[in-house]
């Protein structure tokens, strides 16, 4: 580790969050401490003129849940920053520390030792609206979906460029491996291991139309063009959301940039970790 390498804090605007930060400063040297911020902080979740300097920063940590963490990725993501999430929240799929042993382990992620650093794909979504075109990264996944009235919305879609079918639904998810255990998998979608690149493409309560789960290579671009007056909205990562109208278009594919988790389990635990954070284990009663 660099001699003038930094730890940033990130955490949730609650008051919880808030405190467990500052204790998690105290313990941490000074001499290493680099910031501490709310998510707020960061202008539409990435940095901006009034976000804290991030240079030098060799650790992001985040105190939230999945929710911190996600808005974490968009600022560590470009400057490939490893994040080491503390979870407040209640399922924390991707927090690697609970409260009650992140004080005393929090220096030896920042040293990396006995820990693998666990990469993420992440997806780019580009939304062209006439001659502008708006680009947004997603560590979960891209839904585009009804924003007014319950209405139906259709969507053509197609696979590299190759017309593929014209989805009748509530609206249609396109997500990563770290996405395929949120809204995707309520949505009726397939776990995937969070090493894998692979994408997934789910509608949601479609009408007469393809109504099966896709699981397509990591390079695949996906597009998505608006084929109904009804009020369309892009929601990414449930952090940002943008309107768009008929005949839209709406690109999805694999975005540059990589999160970055240090990790100390053993990754072949990943499917058994999530069961228990899911409450299924296996003999228990609901």
């Amino acid at each position: 580790m660099q001699h003038d390498s930094k730890i940033g804090i990130i955490h949730s605007p609650t008051q919880d969050a808030r405190n467990f930060a500052q204790d998690l400063a105290k313990h941490i040297s000074p001499s290493i401490l680099g910031w501490i911020a709310e998510t707020g902080d960061f202008a539409n979740h990435l940095p901006s003129s009034d976000s804290p300097d991030i240079s030098g920063t060799a650790l992001i940590v985040t105190v939230g849940g999945d929710g911190t963490i996600l808005r974490a990725a968009r600022v560590a993501s470009p400057h490939r920053i490893p994040i080491v999430g503390v979870n407040l929240g209640r399922l924390g799929f991707m927090t690697e520390l609970g409260v009650d042993n992140a004080l005393e382990n929090i220096t030896r992620y920042f040293n990396q030792e006995n820990v693998t650093v666990e990469t993420r794909s992440m997806l780019r979504v580009t939304v062209r609206k006439g001659r502008e075109d708006i680009r947004v990264d997603a560590l979960n996944d891209v839904v585009v979906g009804r924003a007014g009235p319950p209405r139906l919305v259709h969507l053509d879609v197609s696979l590299n460029g190759v017309a593929l079918t014209r989805y009748s639904a509530d609206g249609v998810i396109v997500a990563t491996a770290t996405g395929s255990t949120g809204y995707a998998l309520a949505a009726g979608g397939p776990i995937l291991h969070a090493s894998s690149s692979d994408v997934l493409v789910i509608p949601v309560a479609p009408h007469v139309s393809l109504s099966t789960s896709l699981v397509l290579p990591g390079d695949t671009t996906i597009g998505l063009n608006v084929a109904s007056d009804s009020p369309v909205v892009v929601s990414v990562d449930g952090l940002s959301d943008i309107e768009v109208d008929l005949n839209d278009d709406i690109q999805i594919g694999q975005s540059p940039y990589q999160a970055r988790f240090l990790r100390a389990n053993d990754p072949r635990h990943f499917y058994a970790t999530l069961i228990q954070r899911l409450g299924l284990i296996p003999g228990a009663r609901a």
